[in-house]
């Protein structure tokens, strides 16, 4: 309707000068100016108009629905994730004999997480999560985080910043569990305050923690902790390598102690035959603990390396040495169908499929092997926890960016275990989604 009165407004001016004594070039060029002027101020009506018109919700796909607002300043998407495991893990000693009391065959939910995630105003972003097991429910994440990139300020319950394989979220890790040290020297989710920087390859975060959800004792451990890495592209582009370094220290609790234990490589397994007791022992109670970390991989298209290694330090009640544990692994992963791993930001991130199984394809495929040990021996110090050392080899079999099917076997050899085993053999299998 609008232009139609445009073009009669322009025939008839038009007309006019034409057909005036005195029109001239000039003037001519003057109510074109005007003309020109006068239809850009339509189209802006018009496209107002239209925005109007639009919808103010947009959804997309990234393994469930994303909805935001069309400006981009909301977002919110579910998410989730289920974990369905089997182990069968057999148990000797040193005389070989096997110990029916230890052995499992069973299944498990190793996690069945529900949450929510998004964007508030833009540059706000949440987090929460609720894993629903065994016959209860547990917070994981829970946080705000403040984005004005390149620095971020995170505030709520999350994982201290430490170790490559503790930051990379179970549903990208290579193997099913991760390095034995990550549980045995308690790293976790705590609530806390934290500051981050990540621009040109280099990530750097800090920050200082209290307590968790469970924890509502009048007294808890301080933490504080730190982590830098950097991650640059090597060789145009076709290397990723990755290093790293975190260090943790705590202050424990008046009276509380700490202890450090570990599992062979499956959550399944009956008992943790390594242990190093600082609470209430004659190798005296833990007053606080120092975690250092070094970490180091490479991405060579299909090929991976990783390695980890890391040192506690316990300081003790009324002794002047502290007592020293350790632990590390080191792995190589090879996708016979040419993916590669995904790394952004100091982590391993989502393998893309080039080949999905509801394609038609054969999915990715994806071999790795692994030597995992941790020591919670200090013969100096009479600490004499245990030596687990673990041959881990895997398959994973993607069938598509969110769907995995997981295979490990494990063969852990321990050294000053209490009730005499020294070795655990274990076949696990994961069948994991996750939106």
């Amino acid at each position: 309707m609008r232009k139609p009165v445009i073009a009669l407004f322009a025939a008839t001016a038009l007309c006019s000068v034409a057909f005036s004594p005195v029109a001239s070039a000039q003037t001519l060029q003057e109510l074109k100016a005007q003309i020109d002027h006068l239809s850009k101020k339509i189209e802006e009506l018009e496209k107002k108009e239209a925005a109007k018109k639009a919808p103010d919700l947009k959804v997309k796909w990234k393994g469930a629905p994303e909805l935001s607002s069309a400006d981009g300043k909301f977002k919110m998407k579910i998410r989730g994730r289920i974990f369905t495991d089997y182990a069968n893990i057999s148990v000797k000693n040193s005389a070989g004999t096997s110990l029916d009391g230890e052995k499992v065959d069973a299944t498990e939910f190793r996690t069945a997480r529900l949450g929510v995630e998004g964007v508030v105003f833009r540059d706000v972003k949440y987090k929460f999560e609720v894993d629903l097991i065994g016959g209860a429910s547990e917070i994981k994440d829970a946080y705000l985080q403040w984005n004005l990139k390149p620095i971020s300020l995170t505030v709520g319950q999350f994982k201290t910043p430490n170790s490559l394989e503790e930051e990379t979220s179970a549903r990208y890790q290579t193997f099913m569990e991760r390095g034995s040290f990550t549980d045995a020297f308690s790293l976790a989710r705590q609530i806390g305050i934290a500051a981050s920087y990540a621009a040109n390859d280099v990530t750097f975060k800090a920050g200082i923690f209290q307590g968790n959800f469970e924890n509502v004792d009048s007294q808890q451990d301080r933490t504080y902790a730190a982590r830098v890495t950097y991650g640059p592209k090597l060789n145009e582009g076709n290397i990723r390598l990755h290093v790293g370094a975190s260090i943790r220290h705590r202050e424990l609790s008046d009276g509380e102690g700490a202890r450090y234990r570990q599992r062979p490589q499956s959550h399944l397994a009956a008992n943790r035959y390594i242990s190093a007791d600082f609470r209430g022992t004659d190798i005296g109670d833990a007053e606080s603990d120092t975690f250092w970390g070094l970490e180091a991989a490479g991405i060579m298209g299909p090929f991976s390396l990783q390695s980890e290694y890391a040192v506690l330090s316990v300081s003790r009640i009324g002794r002047d040495q502290n007592a020293r544990l350790s632990g590390g692994y080191i792995s190589a992963s090879y996708f016979i169908t040419g993916e590669s791993r995904s790394y952004k930001k100091g982590k391993i991130g989502r393998t893309k499929v080039k080949s999905p199984v509801s394609e038609g394809g054969m999915g990715a495929w994806q071999l790795a092997v692994r030597y995992d040990t941790i020591e919670l021996n200090d013969m100096d110090e009479a600490v004499m926890g245990g030596k687990q050392n673990t041959m881990i080899f895997g398959v994973n079999w993607h069938l598509n960016n969110y769907a995995r099917v997981m295979a490990n076997y494990s063969l852990s050899d321990i050294d000053n275990d209490p009730v005499g085993v020294t070795d655990v053999n274990a076949f696990s299998l994961r069948f994991q989604v996750d939106w």
